[in-house]
């Protein structure tokens, strides 16, 4: 036919079961590259053609699909395709059926902005495809599922899900799709915290996308190093690559991705503080998810419209869009973003004069950080568990094949026994020495975990895990040796200021300058953290009131005294501190940290640059 694809040329036009089978078999293995929608309805319209008229379970896998490749319009018209299918398969006792519109059924919720119900969905197929003879649609559900827990912050689970689907799809030789899912892994790992990781999976992702040619997965793997430069605070790179992302998906009509990438751009554009930039983006991102009818973004383009705002100076109206983003928020439990937002919503609240809302707003965050900390350190060690089993699993089943390979040898050439037992203790050694280097991989792996988790990674010094940590034991300390403790918390003045007027990127650097000053005149066994943003906490151990009072200004005249004309000129920067003691009464660290935040706000509405004491 005229005008028609190459992959098709081989395929006729009337109805024939085999070629059909042979068709949508070559397209759903990822034999065929779909570059824009158009080349979707392509495929489609031959497979109509080719399904024979009078056989339901064909069309009804034509149906799912279509339900998996085609954009079918809103999650609403999405869902009643999906459902209707779902229906339909039970009447025709498909079980394959009911696991592929279950999976896009799924899809569809998370679309409408409701992730954790869409896991509940994700779960009843992948029940179905644990019973179901098809390894691919094990893995698609697999995979579906790691995707949901990623986005709900169950990394570990999530990469266990991901690494599973790849061992299902190599084992049935389904290469090409096990390469198609490094995105997804890298994705875990950088949402992790392991930059490292995700930056080795995503080079492997992107070359293969480019090998296979690929859009739709170059324009993803684009994506996700984009996010990964923007983790690491590289705006700039972050920004080449979300254009490259951009122009890509583009190019080949993939209208979603368009719209991410742009939605990017404009959390790029904030952090660097060009907010007529981010709005530009903003705008385009926003129209392009209207267009597809998505709502899952519906939180971050509320929060990204108040960060504008706020940067802008127009803090009234970016609390109501804060709300806004909280709401959406909320009702998928998304802690990682919920943090971020307490965090700008203090900011503003603190911008119009409103220090109790924002004090509540700063403690959300700090309750929010703390539980992101410690599920940070269980999915660590569930994903050190689940490697560390992996290779054991796998070694002993290397280990079982070279017995049986062993003893075939054997019972073929008694003759030659002497030499097969010297090749088995051998291989049993090299097994060994397998074993003992997995083994060291996860003790350094352990190790270098273990300090990213107790250091931050802008200043260097200690994180909100390590200071609880150290705080615990000192308040344990104080009370058998029967020593005072005092706590000192601190924030810079004012700093949304230096944001906005010298971006985030002056602003990083004025941060670690105050860390540094504030380093150099604490005692070798005082303790500096930072807890968040722009806030810090010292851990004075055996230290009177009047002695911690002298540590405070001494830690004021240090940051009222730094030179930063090298970041800007005539750029001066203030810290605000509240003093408090352990008491009798306290249970725990938390209660002396709660009143040195309260004593920190009064210094604050007294004027800043100046030491208050708790009540």
């Amino acid at each position: 036919m005229p005008g028609e694809s190459p992959a098709l040329a081989g395929f006729g036009s009337g109805p024939d079961a085999k070629q059909f089978d042979r068709l949508i078999e070559q397209a759903e293995r990822g034999d065929l590259i779909f570059s824009n929608p158009q080349e979707v309805r392509e495929v489609v319209r031959r497979l109509e053609a080719l399904r024979p008229r009078d056989d339901l379970r064909r069309a009804l896998r034509l149906r799912g699909f279509r339900c998996d490749y085609e954009d079918l319009g809103p999650p609403a018209a999405g869902l009643a395709f999906a459902r209707a299918g779902i229906a339909e398969a039970v009447r025709l006792g498909d079980a394959g059926g009911r696991i592929r519109f279950g999976l896009c059924e799924a899809n569809y919720i998370d679309g409408s902005g409701q992730t954790a119900q869409s896991l509940a969905t994700v779960e009843a197929a992948l029940a179905l495809a644990r019973k179901h003879p098809e390894p691919r649609l094990l893995a698609q559900s697999l995979i579906h599922r790691g995707n949901l827990r990623s986005l709900l912050g169950q990394q570990a689970a999530a990469l266990s899900d991901f690494l599973e689907a790849q061992r299902t799809y190599r084992n049935a030789g389904l290469n090409n799709e096990a390469e198609a899912g490094l995105g997804d892994i890298a994705a875990a790992y950088r949402r992790m915290g392991d930059h490292d990781k995700a930056a080795e999976y995503l080079r492997q992702s992107q070359a293969f996308a480019e090998r296979l040619g690929d859009a739709g997965l170059v324009s993803v793997a684009l994506l996700q190093t984009a996010f990964l430069h923007e983790d690491r605070g590289r705006y700039d790179e972050a920004l080449d690559y979300l254009r490259r992302a951009a122009q890509t998906a583009a190019e080949h009509g993939l209208e979603y991705d368009v719209a991410a990438a742009h939605l990017a751009m404009a959390s790029s554009w904030v952090k660097k503080g060009d907010f007529g930039a981010a709005e530009a983006a903003l705008a385009t991102a926003r129209n392009g998810f209207d267009r597809v009818g998505d709502r899952s973004n519906e939180g971050m383009l509320q929060f990204l419209e108040g960060s504008i705002l706020a940067g802008r100076g127009d803090d009234a109206q970016a609390l109501d869009h804060y709300d806004r983003a909280a709401r959406a928020y909320d009702a998928n439990a998304n802690l990682r973003y919920q943090v971020d937002l307490y965090a700008a919503r203090a900011l503003s609240h603190e911008a119009q004069g409103d220090y109790r809302a924002a004090m509540d707003d700063l403690k959300l965050e700090r309750t929010g950080r703390r539980k992101l900390s410690d599920e940070a350190r269980t999915q660590q060690s569930l994903l050190l568990q689940y490697q560390f089993d992996t290779a054991r699993r796998d070694l002993e089943n290397a280990r079982l094949q070279a017995e049986r390979r062993s003893q075939q040898q054997r019972l073929k050439a008694v003759e030659r026994a002497a030499r097969w037992q010297l090749v088995a203790l051998i291989s049993t050694g090299l097994l060994v020495v397998l074993l003992l280097v997995l083994f060291l991989r996860q003790l350094r792996s352990t190790r270098r975990i273990n300090r990213l988790a107790l250091t931050d990674a802008l200043t260097g010094v200690a994180n909100r895990r390590r200071v609880e940590i150290a705080a615990e034991q000192a308040v344990e300390q104080a009370r058998v040796a029967r020593e005072p403790l005092a706590v000192l918390t601190f924030d810079l003045d004012c700093f949304k200021r230096i944001n906005d007027g010298h971006g985030h990127a002056g602003g990083d650097r004025v941060l670690v300058r105050v860390a540094r000053a504030c380093e150099s005149v604490l005692r070798q066994n005082d303790l500096l953290g930072r807890i968040g943003g722009e806030e810090f906490i010292v851990l004075l151990p055996n230290t009177s009131t009047d002695a911690a009072l002298l540590v405070a200004e001494r830690l004021r005249d240090s940051v009222h005294r730094l030179d930063l004309s090298d970041v800007a000129p005539d750029l001066g920067v203030t810290i605000s501190l509240g003093l408090a003691m352990l008491r009798a009464e306290d249970d725990g660290v938390h209660g002396v940290i709660d009143r040195a935040d309260a004593a920190l706000y009064r210094a604050k509405e007294a004027g800043r640059n100046r030491v208050a004491m708790e009540v």
